[in-house]
């Protein structure tokens, strides 16, 4: 895809999913949901914004997302020797 405002719209809605799903996996994992808020851009944490906050259209834009180690590592396989 191109630059252009059609990937500033495709970014911009999965950084919005990412935004809810962080919302609603925090009772479930809450140290990676705040990191994921974190990477983001976003101040506070997903806990402070409740489940009223998972709607659509709060992502703000324009802030800087980070980049960092993976979040849910590959598990090693045992060898089949």
């Amino acid at each position: 895809m191109e630059p252009g405002p059609a990937l500033d719209a495709v970014m911009g809605d999965a950084l919005e999913v990412l935004r809810i799903v962080s919302i609603l996996a925090t009772p479930a994992m809450p140290v990676t949901c705040a990191e994921i808020w974190k990477r983001i851009g976003l101040s506070g944490s997903p806990v402070d914004a409740g489940v009223a906050g998972a709607t659509w259209g709060g992502y703000p834009g324009g802030l800087p997302v980070v980049k960092g180690d993976g979040l849910f590592p590959r598990i090693a396989r045992a060898s089949a020797d």
